[in-house]
Parts: structure tokens; C-alpha cells; sequence
């Protein structure tokens, strides 16, 4: 990324605004949200999926929207993404989304139908209704500040029944584009918005000691705050047709990356303290993995095959 425009979020009030405020729209091209997606319990591993709005217009129902993407590099590259759908916001600051279910409750929407992602005019007591919430149907607002993103004045929605969300204007909420709701009640699920970028500047950054790059890959994160399990690898380097895990705490999951950071197993080892792996089938070169315990804490960790 060239230019970056620093802008670590902190979600309180706006003691001494710089400038009048004024409203700033919902973006409609030159967008990227990066996104951390942790799903249910023994429903997958964590992934890191990026959205981007690129301007192009598409009609659902009869209605026009912008075209949304999802693609997994650092970089958009239209051949590799995917159109799930497409996203509007209407003349009463309302966002809607209509497409696909991305996944497991991102979003929870009838197919058919449009889902109403955002109201960014809602007042403090106002109730929104949108039916996309799969335990609750509806957010009311607790407190709404002002913070300061770049040169400009935004709007933060705070919500009395679910505390963990909050939605920046021009922004989303800072669980990821279309998790409106959060998910941290049931199964495990969560999310992050971890990366906010218009027009290729950073505008929002959520903790920036853990994650370092905006588009995270098995290095792309910290150690500073992951659990050490103890993780042992050998022989390494790998000459040989095998290679051994030894790990010390209990794990759920060991997760193995090349070294482009592309997922290349997904391995269940609940109740060991050991695995084999057999080493033939990797090339020579650098790889990766990340243990996952049960509760969700990770170490990272890398071996070389010869």
C-alpha cells in the first residue's frame, strides 16, 4: 500500500472537533473492507476475506445497486473475486444488501430479499428492525458520538441490547461489512473489521499490535498476544518423508499454509498431543502453521522442507 493514512479508531467522543460536521455518505466505489472470520465451532477455521465496492451498477428487484465483491489476496484482481451481490444506500441514509449468504451468518437474510444493513439516521431510543439478526430482530440505539477519521467528522452507534456492536458511518460496523449483528452469543462465531480502505488510504485500523498488515496471513500476525502451546516440529528442516507436531496443551486444530500464505490442510486434532504428517506430498520451500486451541487461542509457527 502507497499511501496510508494512519487512523487508529478510538471509539469515544470527539472532545474538540476540528470542523463542522456533516454527514458522510455510505461509500459506492473504491471501498475495501479486510475482514477476520472466526465460524462456528468444528464449522471450519478462521479465514480472512476482503469486500470491495468497485462503482459498477447492477438492478435486483428493480432496484439499483453497487456491485459487491468478495476476493481473498491483498490486491483486487477482478478475475479472482467473486459478485455476491450488490449494496445501496437510499436517500434516508438507510444501507441495504442483497445477494448471497457469504456464509454462516454473514449475513442472515432471506435470498430473495434485501437486508437493511445500516440506518444512520437513527436517533438515541430509536428501535431498527431489520430481520437480520438470527436472535434478536432489532437494535436500539444507546448512544451515538462523534469521532474524528482523517479530515472529516463521523457518527459511532453505540446499541443498548447488543453492547458489542458498533456501526462508523461510511464506514460499517467494526465486526465486518455485513455482520451487522455481531455473532459472539452462540457457537463461537465472531468477526473483525480489521482494515477500512477508500481509494487505497486506511481510514480505519483496529488494533494494530495484533494485526500488523491490514491483510493478514498465517505471518501476517503478531506473537505478541498469541498462547503458547509449546508446538514442536521435527525434524527441521524436513529431509525426510515425514514430519512430526509434538505440542504440550491441548489443541483443536492445526492449520498448515505455504509460504503465500494459502491454506493447504485443515487438520482436526482434538485429543492428541501428536501428529504425523507425511512430508512427500510438500515441495521444497518455506511453510507455516497455525495450532488453534478449544477456546479459540492460536500460536503460529514455521518449518522448511528440503
Amino acid at each position: 500500500m502507497k499511501r496510508i493514512l494512519l487512523a487508529i479508531i478510538l471509539l469515544l467522543p470527539l472532545l474538540a472537533p476540528a470542523q463542522e460536521y456533516q454527514y458522510v455518505p455510505f461509500p459506492d466505489s473504491g471501498a475495501v473492507w479486510s475482514e477476520m472470520y472466526n465460524p462456528p465451532m468444528d464449522d471450519g477455521p478462521t479465514t480472512y476475506e476482503n469486500f470491495t465496492l468497485t462503482g459498477e451498477d447492477t438492478l435486483i428487484n428493480e432496484l439499483s445497486y453497487k456491485k459487491l465483491y468478495i476476493f481473498y489476496d491483498s490486491v483486487f484482481n477482478k478475475s479472482k473475486a467473486l459478485c455476491v451481490g450488490g449494496i445501496r444506500e437510499d436517500d434516508q441514509k438507510r444501507v441495504y444488501y442483497n445477494g448471497e449468504n457469504i456464509h454462516s451468518f454473514k449475513p442472515i437474510k432471506n435470498k430473495t430479499s434485501e437486508v437493511l444493513l445500516y440506518d444512520f439516521s437513527a436517533s438515541i431510543g430509536d428501535t431498527i428492525k431489520n430481520g437480520n439478526f438470527y436472535w434478536e430482530d432489532y437494535l436500539v440505539v444507546k448512544e451515538i458520538d462523534t469521532i474524528q477519521i482523517g479530515n472529516t467528522l463521523r457518527r459511532v452507534y453505540q446499541f443498548l441490547n447488543i453492547s458489542w456492536v458498533k456501526w462508523i458511518e461510511g464506514i460499517g460496523n467494526i465486526k465486518g461489512l455485513l455482520f451487522t449483528s455481531g455473532a459472539l452469543p452462540t457457537n463461537g462465531v465472531n468477526g473483525d473489521l480489521i482494515c477500512f480502505l477508500q481509494n487505497d488510504e486506511v481510514f480505519y485500523h483496529t488494533d494494530i499490535e495484533y494485526y500488523t498488515d491490514c491483510f493478514p496471513s498465517s505471518v501476517g500476525i503478531s506473537n505478541s498476544k498469541l498462547k503458547d502451546f509449546d508446538v514442536m516440529v521435527c525434524p527441521n528442516p524436513v529431509t525426510g518423508n515425514s514430519i512430526r507436531f509434538e505440542w504440550s496443551n491441548t489443541l483443536k486444530t492445526l492449520e498448515l499454509f505455504n509460504f503465500n500464505g494459502v491454506l493447504i490442510e485443515n487438520i482436526k486434532v482434538a485429543g492428541q498431543n501428536q501428529l504425523e504428517y507425511p512430508a512427500e506430498s510438500l515441495q521444497p520451500g518455506l511453510y507455516f502453521y497455525r495450532a488453534i486451541g478449544s477456546c479459540g487461542t492460536v500460536q503460529t509457527g514455521k518449518f522448511e522442507v528440503q
